[in-house]
Protein backbone atom coordinates (compact mmCIF):
# COMPACT_ATOMS: atom_id res chain seq x y z
CA UNK A 1 0.00 0.00 0.00
CA UNK A 2 1.10 3.51 -0.88
CA UNK A 3 2.40 5.49 2.11
CA UNK A 4 0.04 8.35 2.99
CA UNK A 5 2.49 11.25 2.31
CA UNK A 6 2.78 10.16 -0.97
CA UNK A 7 -0.69 10.22 -1.81
CA UNK A 8 -1.03 13.94 -1.20
CA UNK A 9 2.77 14.61 -3.10
CA UNK A 10 1.72 17.64 -5.48
CA UNK A 11 -1.83 17.91 -4.78
CA UNK A 12 -3.15 21.00 -3.18
CA UNK A 13 -6.31 22.18 -1.98
CA UNK A 14 -8.78 21.85 -4.50
CA UNK A 15 -11.01 25.03 -5.08
CA UNK A 16 -14.23 24.67 -3.31
CA UNK A 17 -15.94 25.36 -0.16
CA UNK A 18 -15.68 23.12 3.07
CA UNK A 19 -18.42 24.87 4.72
CA UNK A 20 -20.65 24.41 1.38
CA UNK A 21 -21.60 20.80 2.52
CA UNK A 22 -23.74 18.22 1.29
CA UNK A 23 -25.94 16.23 3.78
CA UNK A 24 -28.87 13.15 3.37
CA UNK A 25 -30.94 14.28 0.82
CA UNK A 26 -31.74 13.74 -2.82
CA UNK A 27 -29.43 13.94 -5.75
CA UNK A 28 -28.91 17.37 -6.14
CA UNK A 29 -28.04 18.89 -8.83
CA UNK A 30 -24.68 17.81 -8.67
CA UNK A 31 -23.08 16.84 -12.18
CA UNK A 32 -22.71 13.09 -11.13
CA UNK A 33 -25.71 11.88 -11.98
CA UNK A 34 -24.50 9.32 -14.12
CA UNK A 35 -26.29 6.68 -16.16
CA UNK A 36 -25.98 3.69 -13.36
CA UNK A 37 -26.87 6.19 -10.77
CA UNK A 38 -30.22 7.59 -12.65
CA UNK A 39 -31.49 3.83 -13.18
CA UNK A 40 -30.46 3.06 -9.61
CA UNK A 41 -32.95 5.90 -9.05
CA UNK A 42 -36.02 4.10 -11.05
CA UNK A 43 -34.74 0.55 -10.76
CA UNK A 44 -37.91 -1.51 -10.84
CA UNK A 45 -40.02 0.95 -8.86
CA UNK A 46 -37.26 1.72 -6.43
CA UNK A 47 -36.69 5.54 -5.35
CA UNK A 48 -33.79 6.18 -3.84
CA UNK A 49 -34.23 9.88 -3.16
CA UNK A 50 -35.01 11.08 -0.03
CA UNK A 51 -37.86 13.69 -0.74
CA UNK A 52 -38.10 16.82 1.27
CA UNK A 53 -34.48 17.29 1.96
CA UNK A 54 -32.11 19.45 0.87
CA UNK A 55 -28.19 18.77 0.82
CA UNK A 56 -26.88 22.15 0.85
CA UNK A 57 -26.56 22.99 4.48
CA UNK A 58 -24.49 25.65 6.29
CA UNK A 59 -22.02 25.15 9.56
CA UNK A 60 -19.82 22.87 10.79
CA UNK A 61 -21.53 21.42 13.29
CA UNK A 62 -24.38 19.96 11.04
CA UNK A 63 -26.83 18.73 13.46
CA UNK A 64 -23.71 16.27 15.06
CA UNK A 65 -23.22 19.02 17.89
CA UNK A 66 -19.80 19.46 16.85
CA UNK A 67 -18.30 22.95 18.00
CA UNK A 68 -21.48 23.86 19.75
CA UNK A 69 -19.77 24.87 22.83
CA UNK A 70 -16.75 27.30 23.55
CA UNK A 71 -13.94 25.44 25.68
CA UNK A 72 -10.62 26.79 27.26
CA UNK A 73 -7.19 24.70 27.04
CA UNK A 74 -7.40 23.88 30.46
CA UNK A 75 -10.78 22.62 30.15
CA UNK A 76 -10.31 20.70 26.82
CA UNK A 77 -7.06 18.94 29.09
CA UNK A 78 -9.15 18.30 31.94
CA UNK A 79 -12.05 16.71 30.01
CA UNK A 80 -8.91 14.44 27.84
CA UNK A 81 -7.67 13.62 31.26
CA UNK A 82 -11.27 12.21 32.64
CA UNK A 83 -11.63 10.27 28.77
CA UNK A 84 -8.88 8.86 29.39
CA UNK A 85 -8.49 7.44 32.70
CA UNK A 86 -12.52 6.42 33.06
CA UNK A 87 -12.98 2.93 32.98
CA UNK A 88 -17.17 2.93 32.58
CA UNK A 89 -17.69 3.22 28.87
CA UNK A 90 -21.02 5.03 28.79
CA UNK A 91 -19.61 7.98 31.17
CA UNK A 92 -16.02 7.46 28.50
CA UNK A 93 -18.63 8.07 25.71
CA UNK A 94 -20.02 11.07 27.43
CA UNK A 95 -16.24 12.69 27.92
CA UNK A 96 -15.55 12.54 23.90
CA UNK A 97 -19.07 13.93 23.74
CA UNK A 98 -18.16 16.83 25.71
CA UNK A 99 -14.64 17.09 23.95
CA UNK A 100 -16.38 17.07 20.53
CA UNK A 101 -18.70 19.84 21.45
CA UNK A 102 -15.86 21.92 22.24
CA UNK A 103 -13.67 21.29 19.14
CA UNK A 104 -13.26 23.85 16.37
CA UNK A 105 -10.84 24.67 13.62
CA UNK A 106 -8.45 26.48 16.28
CA UNK A 107 -8.55 23.44 18.62
CA UNK A 108 -8.65 20.45 16.81
CA UNK A 109 -4.98 19.58 17.58
CA UNK A 110 -5.37 19.98 20.69
CA UNK A 111 -8.31 18.01 21.23
CA UNK A 112 -6.69 15.27 19.12
CA UNK A 113 -3.79 14.67 21.86
CA UNK A 114 -6.66 14.04 24.70
CA UNK A 115 -7.85 10.77 22.11
CA UNK A 116 -4.37 10.02 20.25
CA UNK A 117 -3.42 7.85 22.76
CA UNK A 118 -6.16 5.26 22.01
CA UNK A 119 -5.65 2.41 20.00
CA UNK A 120 -6.25 3.22 16.13
CA UNK A 121 -9.45 0.48 16.31
CA UNK A 122 -11.03 2.08 19.43
CA UNK A 123 -14.53 4.33 18.83
CA UNK A 124 -12.57 7.24 20.68
CA UNK A 125 -10.36 7.29 17.68
CA UNK A 126 -12.32 6.70 15.21
CA UNK A 127 -15.59 8.92 16.47
CA UNK A 128 -13.19 11.79 16.61
CA UNK A 129 -11.52 11.29 13.06
CA UNK A 130 -14.54 11.14 11.85
CA UNK A 131 -15.77 14.06 13.39
CA UNK A 132 -12.67 16.13 12.52
CA UNK A 133 -12.90 14.95 8.91
CA UNK A 134 -16.51 16.06 8.86
CA UNK A 135 -16.08 19.35 10.34
CA UNK A 136 -12.40 20.35 8.02
CA UNK A 137 -12.61 18.31 5.67
CA UNK A 138 -9.56 18.17 3.21
CA UNK A 139 -7.82 19.85 5.97
CA UNK A 140 -7.97 17.21 8.32
CA UNK A 141 -7.70 14.52 5.52
CA UNK A 142 -4.26 15.98 4.91
CA UNK A 143 -2.95 16.68 8.39
CA UNK A 144 -3.86 12.68 8.28
CA UNK A 145 -1.44 12.06 5.88
CA UNK A 146 1.92 13.27 8.19
CA UNK A 147 0.73 11.68 11.39
CA UNK A 148 2.15 8.47 12.13
CA UNK A 149 -1.35 7.15 13.62
CA UNK A 150 -3.83 5.32 11.15
CA UNK A 151 -6.65 8.53 10.84
CA UNK A 152 -6.58 8.96 7.79
CA UNK A 153 -9.43 6.59 6.63
CA UNK A 154 -11.73 7.88 9.34
CA UNK A 155 -11.09 11.26 8.58
CA UNK A 156 -11.95 10.76 5.14
CA UNK A 157 -15.13 8.74 6.08
CA UNK A 158 -15.94 11.62 7.58
CA UNK A 159 -15.58 13.92 5.37
CA UNK A 160 -17.26 12.14 2.60
CA UNK A 161 -20.21 11.87 4.44
CA UNK A 162 -21.04 15.10 5.51
CA UNK A 163 -19.48 16.78 2.20
CA UNK A 164 -19.81 13.63 -0.79
CA UNK A 165 -19.30 16.30 -3.59
CA UNK A 166 -16.40 18.16 -2.25
CA UNK A 167 -15.10 14.82 -1.60
CA UNK A 168 -15.53 13.36 -4.82
CA UNK A 169 -13.68 16.22 -6.87
CA UNK A 170 -10.96 16.00 -4.18
CA UNK A 171 -10.63 12.93 -4.64
CA UNK A 172 -10.77 12.80 -8.17
CA UNK A 173 -8.54 15.16 -8.47
CA UNK A 174 -5.46 12.75 -7.38
CA UNK A 175 -3.03 10.92 -10.19
CA UNK A 176 -4.13 7.07 -10.98
CA UNK A 177 -1.50 5.48 -8.30
CA UNK A 178 -2.28 7.53 -5.58
CA UNK A 179 -6.04 6.89 -5.53
CA UNK A 180 -5.07 3.29 -4.81
CA UNK A 181 -4.66 3.97 -1.66
CA UNK A 182 -6.63 1.93 0.49
CA UNK A 183 -7.28 4.15 3.78
CA UNK A 184 -8.31 7.14 1.15
CA UNK A 185 -10.55 4.97 -1.36
CA UNK A 186 -12.46 2.64 1.40
CA UNK A 187 -12.45 5.88 3.81
CA UNK A 188 -13.82 7.91 1.08
CA UNK A 189 -16.68 5.04 0.25
CA UNK A 190 -17.43 4.19 3.66
CA UNK A 191 -18.38 8.39 3.82
CA UNK A 192 -20.50 8.11 0.79
CA UNK A 193 -22.27 5.11 2.10
CA UNK A 194 -22.93 7.28 5.30
CA UNK A 195 -24.51 9.49 3.10
CA UNK A 196 -25.87 8.21 -0.50
CA UNK A 197 -26.41 4.60 -1.62
CA UNK A 198 -26.28 6.20 -4.82
CA UNK A 199 -23.00 7.47 -4.92
CA UNK A 200 -21.92 5.05 -2.97
CA UNK A 201 -22.76 2.51 -5.40
CA UNK A 202 -21.59 4.45 -8.42
CA UNK A 203 -18.12 5.09 -6.50
CA UNK A 204 -18.15 1.25 -6.33
CA UNK A 205 -19.30 0.49 -10.08
CA UNK A 206 -16.76 2.62 -11.22
CA UNK A 207 -13.93 0.52 -9.80
CA UNK A 208 -15.40 -2.49 -11.02
CA UNK A 209 -15.81 -1.05 -14.36
CA UNK A 210 -11.91 0.01 -14.08
CA UNK A 211 -11.23 -3.72 -13.50
CA UNK A 212 -9.76 -2.74 -10.02
CA UNK A 213 -9.44 -5.67 -7.83
CA UNK A 214 -11.36 -4.16 -4.78
CA UNK A 215 -13.97 -3.39 -6.21
CA UNK A 216 -16.03 -6.65 -4.97
CA UNK A 217 -15.13 -5.63 -1.12
CA UNK A 218 -16.21 -2.03 -2.25
CA UNK A 219 -19.52 -3.38 -3.35
CA UNK A 220 -19.54 -5.78 -0.11
CA UNK A 221 -19.42 -2.23 1.68
CA UNK A 222 -22.65 -0.93 -0.40
CA UNK A 223 -24.36 -4.00 0.41
CA UNK A 224 -23.88 -4.21 3.83
CA UNK A 225 -25.48 -0.58 4.52
CA UNK A 226 -28.15 -1.16 2.27
CA UNK A 227 -28.85 -4.20 4.59
CA UNK A 228 -28.85 -1.96 7.60
CA UNK A 229 -31.01 0.70 6.08
CA UNK A 230 -33.15 0.06 3.32
CA UNK A 231 -35.47 -2.64 3.31
CA UNK A 232 -34.89 -6.23 1.65
CA UNK A 233 -37.13 -5.75 -1.44
CA UNK A 234 -34.65 -2.48 -2.29
CA UNK A 235 -31.78 -3.92 -1.67
CA UNK A 236 -32.58 -6.73 -3.78
CA UNK A 237 -33.61 -4.74 -6.46
CA UNK A 238 -30.32 -2.73 -5.88
CA UNK A 239 -28.56 -5.73 -6.43
CA UNK A 240 -30.56 -6.63 -9.26
CA UNK A 241 -29.26 -3.83 -11.26
CA UNK A 242 -25.59 -4.25 -10.49
CA UNK A 243 -23.95 -4.55 -13.78
CA UNK A 244 -23.76 -7.99 -14.69
CA UNK A 245 -20.75 -10.27 -13.88
CA UNK A 246 -19.49 -12.44 -11.14
CA UNK A 247 -19.15 -9.79 -8.59
CA UNK A 248 -22.82 -8.90 -9.26
CA UNK A 249 -23.87 -12.31 -9.25
CA UNK A 250 -22.31 -13.34 -5.77
CA UNK A 251 -23.40 -10.02 -4.19
CA UNK A 252 -26.96 -10.77 -5.28
CA UNK A 253 -26.75 -14.24 -4.29
CA UNK A 254 -25.85 -12.96 -1.00
CA UNK A 255 -28.56 -10.54 -0.88
CA UNK A 256 -30.77 -13.25 -1.51
CA UNK A 257 -29.62 -15.31 1.71
CA UNK A 258 -30.21 -12.71 3.95
CA UNK A 259 -33.25 -11.74 2.60
CA UNK A 260 -34.76 -14.80 2.88
CA UNK A 261 -32.89 -15.36 6.96
CA UNK A 262 -35.05 -12.48 7.95
CA UNK A 263 -38.07 -12.57 5.78
CA UNK A 264 -38.58 -15.78 3.98
CA UNK A 265 -42.34 -15.43 3.05
CA UNK A 266 -41.75 -11.85 1.30
CA UNK A 267 -38.36 -13.44 -0.73
CA UNK A 268 -40.16 -15.89 -1.61
CA UNK A 269 -42.82 -13.86 -3.36
CA UNK A 270 -39.98 -11.91 -4.70
CA UNK A 271 -38.18 -14.52 -6.31
CA UNK A 272 -41.55 -16.00 -7.79
CA UNK A 273 -41.63 -12.76 -10.22
CA UNK A 274 -38.29 -13.60 -11.46
CA UNK A 275 -37.61 -15.06 -14.51
CA UNK A 276 -35.15 -16.96 -16.62
CA UNK A 277 -31.75 -18.65 -15.45
CA UNK A 278 -31.21 -16.37 -12.43
CA UNK A 279 -34.96 -16.81 -11.92
CA UNK A 280 -34.31 -20.13 -11.47
CA UNK A 281 -30.74 -19.80 -9.12
CA UNK A 282 -32.74 -17.67 -7.15
CA UNK A 283 -35.64 -19.47 -6.45
CA UNK A 284 -33.24 -22.38 -5.75
CA UNK A 285 -31.85 -19.73 -3.23
CA UNK A 286 -34.64 -19.23 -1.31
CA UNK A 287 -36.03 -22.77 -1.56
CA UNK A 288 -33.13 -24.54 -0.13
CA UNK A 289 -32.82 -22.17 2.80
CA UNK A 290 -36.44 -21.83 3.63
CA UNK A 291 -37.20 -25.41 3.43
CA UNK A 292 -34.05 -25.36 6.04
CA UNK A 293 -36.48 -23.89 8.74
CA UNK A 294 -39.90 -24.87 7.61
CA UNK A 295 -39.67 -27.46 4.64
CA UNK A 296 -43.93 -27.64 4.38
CA UNK A 297 -44.34 -23.94 4.07
CA UNK A 298 -41.92 -23.92 1.07
CA UNK A 299 -43.16 -26.69 -0.52
CA UNK A 300 -46.51 -25.17 -0.77
CA UNK A 301 -44.89 -22.10 -2.12
CA UNK A 302 -42.84 -24.42 -4.59
CA UNK A 303 -45.63 -26.16 -5.59
CA UNK A 304 -47.96 -22.92 -6.38
CA UNK A 305 -45.14 -21.86 -9.10
CA UNK A 306 -45.74 -21.58 -12.49
CA UNK A 307 -44.77 -24.77 -14.50
CA UNK A 308 -41.60 -25.17 -15.49
CA UNK A 309 -37.52 -25.39 -14.90
CA UNK A 310 -37.50 -22.79 -11.46
CA UNK A 311 -40.70 -25.00 -10.11
CA UNK A 312 -39.16 -28.16 -10.42
CA UNK A 313 -35.51 -26.72 -9.10
CA UNK A 314 -37.40 -25.54 -5.94
CA UNK A 315 -38.84 -28.37 -5.58
CA UNK A 316 -36.01 -30.54 -5.34
CA UNK A 317 -33.97 -28.15 -3.29
CA UNK A 318 -37.16 -28.54 -0.60
CA UNK A 319 -36.90 -32.48 -0.74
CA UNK A 320 -32.86 -32.46 -0.32
CA UNK A 321 -33.41 -30.46 3.03
CA UNK A 322 -36.78 -32.01 3.75
CA UNK A 323 -35.31 -35.15 3.37
CA UNK A 324 -32.88 -34.71 6.49
CA UNK A 325 -35.41 -33.79 8.89
CA UNK A 326 -38.01 -36.09 8.17
CA UNK A 327 -37.06 -38.74 5.31
CA UNK A 328 -39.92 -41.09 5.97
CA UNK A 329 -42.49 -37.64 5.37
CA UNK A 330 -40.37 -37.46 1.90
CA UNK A 331 -41.65 -40.95 0.83
CA UNK A 332 -44.74 -40.81 1.21
CA UNK A 333 -44.97 -37.60 0.05
CA UNK A 334 -43.32 -38.59 -3.48
CA UNK A 335 -45.18 -41.92 -3.40
CA UNK A 336 -48.34 -39.64 -3.49
CA UNK A 337 -47.18 -37.24 -6.77
CA UNK A 338 -48.63 -37.95 -10.20
CA UNK A 339 -45.79 -39.06 -12.71
CA UNK A 340 -44.88 -35.59 -13.82
CA UNK A 341 -41.46 -33.34 -13.62
CA UNK A 342 -42.42 -31.93 -10.66
CA UNK A 343 -41.94 -35.56 -9.22
CA UNK A 344 -38.85 -36.41 -11.04
CA UNK A 345 -36.95 -33.21 -9.82
CA UNK A 346 -38.26 -34.48 -6.36
CA UNK A 347 -36.83 -38.36 -6.68
CA UNK A 348 -33.83 -37.10 -8.37
CA UNK A 349 -33.44 -34.91 -4.84
CA UNK A 350 -34.34 -37.54 -2.99
CA UNK A 351 -32.30 -40.29 -4.48
CA UNK A 352 -29.03 -38.04 -3.89
CA UNK A 353 -29.61 -36.99 -0.59
CA UNK A 354 -30.23 -40.66 0.84
CA UNK A 355 -27.36 -42.16 -2.03
CA UNK A 356 -24.65 -42.08 0.90
CA UNK A 357 -26.56 -43.89 3.73
CA UNK A 358 -28.35 -46.11 1.24
CA UNK A 359 -27.56 -46.66 -2.37
CA UNK A 360 -29.16 -49.24 -3.16
CA UNK A 361 -32.64 -47.09 -2.47
CA UNK A 362 -31.09 -44.73 -3.91
CA UNK A 363 -30.70 -46.69 -7.09
CA UNK A 364 -34.16 -48.33 -7.04
CA UNK A 365 -35.70 -44.91 -6.64
CA UNK A 366 -33.36 -42.83 -9.44
CA UNK A 367 -35.32 -45.77 -11.91
CA UNK A 368 -38.31 -44.35 -11.40
CA UNK A 369 -37.03 -40.91 -13.31
CA UNK A 370 -39.05 -40.53 -16.33
CA UNK A 371 -37.16 -37.92 -17.63
CA UNK A 372 -33.86 -39.99 -19.11
CA UNK A 373 -31.35 -37.42 -18.76
CA UNK A 374 -32.13 -36.98 -15.25
CA UNK A 375 -32.37 -40.60 -14.57
CA UNK A 376 -29.13 -41.07 -16.08
CA UNK A 377 -27.26 -39.02 -13.62
CA UNK A 378 -29.40 -39.84 -11.06
CA UNK A 379 -28.53 -43.53 -11.34
CA UNK A 380 -24.46 -42.52 -12.07
CA UNK A 381 -24.30 -40.37 -8.57
CA UNK A 382 -26.32 -43.79 -7.14
CA UNK A 383 -24.17 -46.15 -8.53
CA UNK A 384 -20.79 -44.32 -7.40
CA UNK A 385 -21.92 -44.50 -3.99
CA UNK A 386 -22.47 -47.88 -3.96
CA UNK A 387 -19.54 -48.61 -5.72
CA UNK A 388 -17.66 -46.34 -2.99
CA UNK A 389 -19.40 -48.28 0.11
CA UNK A 390 -18.83 -51.82 -1.97
CA UNK A 391 -17.01 -52.35 -4.44
CA UNK A 392 -17.91 -55.67 -5.41
CA UNK A 393 -21.69 -54.95 -4.52
CA UNK A 394 -21.01 -52.39 -7.10
CA UNK A 395 -19.62 -54.71 -9.94
CA UNK A 396 -21.97 -56.98 -8.96
CA UNK A 397 -24.87 -55.47 -9.75
CA UNK A 398 -23.39 -53.74 -12.47
CA UNK A 399 -23.13 -56.94 -14.54
CA UNK A 400 -26.98 -57.40 -13.58
CA UNK A 401 -27.98 -53.89 -14.27
CA UNK A 402 -28.43 -53.78 -17.65
CA UNK A 403 -27.16 -50.05 -18.41
CA UNK A 404 -25.28 -49.75 -21.37
CA UNK A 405 -21.13 -49.71 -21.34
CA UNK A 406 -20.75 -46.17 -21.35
CA UNK A 407 -23.33 -45.40 -18.55
CA UNK A 408 -21.09 -48.12 -16.44
CA UNK A 409 -18.21 -46.60 -17.17
CA UNK A 410 -19.26 -43.34 -16.15
CA UNK A 411 -20.31 -45.18 -12.65
CA UNK A 412 -16.32 -46.82 -12.45
CA UNK A 413 -14.55 -43.42 -12.80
Amino acid sequence: MLSKSIVFAGVGVIGFGVLGVWVLGDGGEDGRATDFGAAQRTARGVDFERAGKDRRTTGKSLGTGVGQKRMGRNEIIEVGKRLRWELNPLRRRAALGRLLEGMNEENAMLVREQIVHFSEESPEFRDFHFAWGAMSGVEAVEIGADTKEKDMAATMTGWASIDPVGALSWYDSLEADRRRCRDVTFGMLKGLASSDLVFATDFAVRKLEAKDERAGEMLGVVKEKMLEVETLPRTAAWALELPEGKVRDETLMEVTGEFVKREPKEAANWAATLEGEEGVRIKKIVAGKWAHEDPIACLEWARKLPDGQGKNASIGEVVLEWTGQDPDAVYEFLNGMSYTSERDAAIEAFSARISGDDPHSAIAWADEIQGSEARRAAIIRAGRALMKQSGEEGRQWLQESGLTEEVQREIQK
